[in-house]
């Protein structure tokens, strides 16, 4: 090959290439959309009409909707993870602490409640995004345990238990199922306070 004919051919692949990625991007943001307004298993024909992509090319960037599905969620998971940091981890009084991690909480709830939903329910048959959900969950216990630690050493693990339990994911999501937000964060901070309030404090 020249190097004139070989000038003309590397851009033509990295614009094939650019385009396939745009493509696919594109596929991705467009079921994460879905997912978002309410759509759990949107058809192909919804993926495709939102995306601007032919069935025919969805096909050609993912094997099948299950792996456009755990794409999609890893996806949004990577872009998420600023959200899971509890600001000034372990610090303060305790009804900082509390407040801090209920407003954590509640602010990543809004943000990917949508897409958890869809998580949970692909879990049990991808094994990808089951561990990824394991993953989570220990992460946001280990924040817990943290954070209170002074507390659940003079209450015990059955107290550490009950205040992830109180602050996971699934709880806050049954919650705004039913009540607004400010009643929800209400309802987290008085619970967390009743329950880790010890006779020194």
């Amino acid at each position: 090959m020249n190097d004139a004919l070989a000038a003309e051919t590397v851009p033509a692949v990295d614009g094939r290439r650019a385009r396939r990625d745009r493509n696919r991007e594109n596929v991705v943001d467009a079921l994460l959309a879905l997912y978002s307004e309410g759509h759990l298993r949107p058809s192909l024909d919804l993926v495709a009409e939102r995306s601007g992509v032919s069935h025919r090319s969805v096909f050609r960037y993912f094997e099948d909707l299950d792996e456009l599905d755990r794409v999609a969620i890893e996806r949004f998971m990577e872009r998420c993870v600023p959200l899971l940091e509890v600001p000034v981890l372990g610090k303060g009084t305790l009804q900082s602490r509390i407040e801090r991690l209920v407003d954590q909480r509640i602010a990543l709830h809004e943000k990917t409640a949508a897409v958890a939903r869809v998580a949970r329910m692909r879990a049990p048959t991808h094994p990808v995004l089951a561990e990824n959900l394991v993953t989570n969950r220990a992460l946001l216990r280990s924040q817990v345990a943290a954070h209170f630690a002074a507390e659940f050493t003079a209450l015990g693990p059955a107290a550490a238990i009950a205040a992830s339990a109180l602050t996971s994911m699934e709880t806050i999501d049954l919650m705004m199922a039913d009540d607004d937000r400010d009643a929800v964060r209400s309802a987290l901070v008085s619970g967390l306070t009743r329950l880790l309030t010890t006779k020194d404090d």
